[in-house]
């Protein structure tokens, strides 16, 4: 193990390695007087020079790791950042999601492990799939850890704020600059309000100094001594921490769909402003970060305002700051910029260097028709840095939450307050030339550029389009006009920032269909195929069985055939509405188990023994230690959390009493599909109802047994309760 540079494997962090570093130190302990010298410099080397126990923030709670060097490539947490939204991360689910497929690939339980050669085949299996899976990732995981500086262990389980700042601080140490203390900006607001008296005095830094020198019992306070340490160097921000509590400022550009009326109508060639790359160069072009940004006084000239729409007027009647109080919403706050590149400046100038490479390279490769796994690794590699570099913004300064080192309320508002000034600024221009802006979130700003499906989409989906020639294909606005304005807002605001970099990069889709705010369906043309991808918790069904996604794909997919065409905004907002209900009672109804695949119907849930569940307050097993126990009736004993496929029959488990079937998850009912002999058993009936409620949720149905209107305009794009979201 030593003797590699790479230690990989899938959760080892948190457990291979573990048991590797407990094992070791048990064998050297037992056996310390039958080893010799060289044995024992062996094990001792390994523990202290070539292991190190840590504790590391994994995804909401805190769990011991060790990590084994040089550097451990823990391929769970590299799956977890590069692809946050899959339904499962383990080896059996992530192998054929990569298209890494092992012949007679064999599976085993827990408790079915022996020293066999069954089992010997289930580890070479393990390990081959790894390998596969190692290889895949270390392509993206490479580069970042390379750019950011962080090796892989360090790197992967780590937060936004983290890796930024890591960045900022090997420029700091470089640089000879003082970098704050890492915190919680929240927690240490509320020790000084409470602990230092700021709730009711004002006081500045020398003051809270050398209260927190003369304090007696500090124990509950370190957190807030961590940065009164630093004296008068500590941030701005302890003078007045009340506002670190009660501060709101503008994000995107927001734009509902029920405000510019373009929801529930299916549009063609959409191209959207992506605002993804604006806000690390308004970074970049401005010099902003927690280190080059501080409130301008009363009687200095401000370099620029910053937007905040919530701030307590205690801060603008006891602090020396320039300010203007806009008409409406908010007030305008003064700042001074440092003429000095900024730590953070420093770092996203490399991420955005690299990303330039690396863009260039890939319009190489396209256009040299290059292999299409060498253009997917390249795509995959872009793709990471991009993640990077768009969270490399506001965000880190203004995370009040999270432990970090770069929290400043004043550089987080100036970067979306720039934003919003340009996105203002394109967003005049796109009305102006009567351009059909439909949609604008944090994204960017969306506009339809036809009512009419291109030539292609027609072949695609097999549609004759009789009495009109295919190459006829009608605008609203020609995308070259919308692509032109859009280069046009580019060149003007690289002269306004002084920044040749800057760029809104338009994105095209090839149709969408908006429901509500942050709630929409996309759909693009992927290797001659027509896909759909769908955004907002409307459409989220992680939870579900895989039926139910395939079947809004399969409406969908219909709705498109028939609104292939149209004219008039607000007969086809009716039309289309209309379709959606039909197709759904028609489509769902049809559902049957000789159709519908088996695997689309299984539903993955962990089972704890049943002994480790909360009982009920008389003493009772609860629901889930019922499910448990009934399970164990089929499978045998669990000893240990184990996931289980399952799926909805019409029997309950084995030994419930009094079970009851919801239109959630009905575990009581749910039967491990691997021990089901009579596929008969299961209820379809149930499956159907699922499918109904999840399409009612995302969409804002009526009873889809109503004959009458399919979706009112009360509820148009709105859950109708938490029962049919869920």
């Amino acid at each position: 193990m030593l003797s590699h540079e790479i230690i990989a494997g899938h959760n080892i962090l948190n457990f291979d390695n573990v048991e590797i570093y407990n094992r070791a130190e048990y064998l050297k302990n037992k056996n310390i007087d039958r080893l010799s010298q060289d044995e024992k410099k062996l094990f001792t080397d390994f523990l202290t020079k070539h292991a190190r126990k840590e504790r590391i923030f994994n995804f909401g709670s805190i769990q011991g790791s060790v990590n084994i060097y040089p550097t451990s490539f823990d391929t769970y947490y590299a799956v977890r950042k590069f692809f946050p939204n899959l339904d499962s991360y383990g080896l059996k689910y992530l192998a054929p999601f990569f298209g890494i497929t092992i012949e007679d690939r064999t599976y085993l339980n827990h408790d079915e492990i022996a020293l066999n050669e069954k089992t010997f085949k289930y580890n070479r299996d393990d390990i081959a799939e790894q390998n596969g899976i190692t290889l895949l990732l270390l392509q993206q995981a490479l580069p970042l850890a390379f750019l950011t500086g962080l090796p892989l262990e360090i790197l992967l389980p780590a937060g936004t704020t983290k890796i930024w700042d890591h960045m900022a601080m090997i420029r700091s140490a470089k640089y000879k600059k003082i970098f704050p203390a890492t915190c919680r900006v929240s927690t240490v607001s509320q020790q000084l309000l409470n602990d230092f008296g700021l709730n009711k005095t004002k006081k500045n830094k020398e003051e809270i100094f050398k209260e927190a020198r003369d304090k007696k019992n500090k124990d509950n306070l370190k957190e807030a001594l961590r940065v009164i340490k630093y004296g008068e160097e500590m941030p701005d921000w302890v003078e007045y921490p009340y506002v670190n509590l009660d501060y709101h400022f503008p994000g995107g550009k927001t734009i509902k769909p029920s405000e510019v009326e373009s929801d529930f109508l299916v549009w063609w060639d959409v191209i959207v402003a992506d605002v993804g790359a604006m806000y690390p160069t308004i970074l970049r072009a401005d010099n902003i970060g927690a280190d080059t940004i501080r409130l301008a006084k009363r009687e200095d000239t401000p370099d620029d305002y910053v937007w905040i729409k919530k701030i307590p007027e205690r801060f603008l009647n006891e602090e020396d700051v320039s300010y203007v109080e806009r008409e409406t919403d908010g007030y305008l706050i003064g700042i001074k910029k440092s003429k000095e590149e900024g730590m953070v400046n420093l770092a996203m100038k490399g991420i955005l260097k690299m990303i330039f490479k690396i863009k260039r390279e890939l319009a190489v490769l396209k256009s040299k028709n290059t292999d299409k796994e060498q253009i997917k690794r390249m795509q995959m590699i872009y793709n990471a840095l991009k993640g990077i570099r768009n969270a490399g913004t506001h965000g880190i300064m203004t995370a009040p939450n999270v432990s970090c080192r770069q929290f400043n309320l004043w550089a987080g508002a100036a970067i979306t307050t720039k934003g919003q000034n340009i996105l203002d600024d394109v967003l005049e221009r796109l009305n102006e030339n009567d351009i059909r802006v439909v949609y604008g979130d944090t994204d960017g700003i969306y506009v339809a550029c036809s009512k009419r499906a291109p030539r292609d989409i027609y072949e695609i989906l097999g549609v004759k389009k009789d009495g009109v020639d295919l190459l006829d294909y009608d605008f609203i606005t020609p995308p070259k006009k919308v692509l032109d304005l859009i280069e046009e807002c580019n060149k003007i605001w690289r002269e306004r920032l002084d920044y040749p970099e800057f760029e809104l990069e338009p994105e095209r889709h090839t149709a969408m269909l908006f429901v509500k705010h942050k709630n929409y369906l996309v759909w693009d043309i992927e290797n001659g195929n027509l896909v759909m991808k769908t955004k907002g918790n409307n459409f989220k069904a992680s939870d579900k069985a895989e039926l139910a996604v395939k079947t809004l794909e399969k409406i969908m997919c219909n709705v498109l055939m028939n609104h292939l065409s149209w004219d008039d905004e607000e007969e086809e907002r009716e039309l289309v509405k209309k379709s959606i209900h039909d197709l759904t009672k028609a489509i769902v109804s049809n559902l049957n188990l000789d159709e519908v695949s088996l695997s689309d119907l299984i539903m993955t849930q962990t089972v704890s023994p049943s002994n480790s569940y909360t009982k009920n307050k008389d003493g009772s097993m609860n629901i889930f230690g019922q499910r448990s126990a009934a399970l164990e009736k089929i499978v045998g004993k669990i000893k240990v959390s184990t996931k289980y496929r399952f799926v909805v029959t019409k029997s309950p488990l084995p030994g419930i009493d009094n079970p009851s079937k919801s239109n959630i998850k009905p575990i009581q009912y749910m039967y491990p599909v691997d021990y089901l002999s009579d596929h008969d058993d299961i209820d379809i009936d149930w499956y159907r109802e699922m499918v109904k409620n999840y399409i009612k949720g995302a969409f804002g149905l009526e009873d889809l047994d109503d004959e009458k209107e399919g979706i009112s305009k009360g509820n148009k794009g709105k859950n109708l309760s938490l029962d049919l979201f869920m």
